[in-house]
């Protein structure tokens, strides 16, 4: 299956998105802040990574326009923000930075999965 990152600074949250995803098949790395989660963006290699945007020392935001300035080597095939940020200027932004944008209040663990699916299939990247 899939390697995810996940990056979520809400441990409750994060425990539920990792037992979701894991339950799935997937190998499911996470990231607390933004240096963390920037550090394992910058190694490359993940299939997808859920990027939340209000997070601890750098935000999601950031963290995307470093990655797009400073590509790693090996490519993150997918990027996906994970937010409760829900005005139309913030999803703007996202989408020019990102593969997608998710609400966490609209998503429940079943949407996830099948939003997932869809980010991961061949056809979508």
């Amino acid at each position: 299956m899939a390697r995810i990152l996940v990056v979520e600074d809400d441990k409750p949250l994060q425990e539920v998105y990792v037992e979701t995803l894991r339950g799935e098949g997937h190998e499911v790395d996470t990231a607390d802040d933004g240096e963390v989660a920037l550090a394992k963006m910058k190694q490359g290699g993940w299939d997808l990574v859920l990027l939340d945007i209000i997070l601890p020392k750098i935000n999601g935001l950031d963290i995307m326009a470093q990655i797009r300035n400073q590509p790693p080597v090996n490519l993150n095939k997918a990027v996906v923000f994970l937010t409760n940020l829900d005005r139309s200027e913030e999803i703007e932004k996202g989408l020019k930075l990102a593969n997608g944008y998710l609400i966490k209040s609209q998503v429940t663990p079943g949407d996830l999965v099948r939003e997932i699916a869809a980010y991961l299939s061949p056809d979508s990247v």
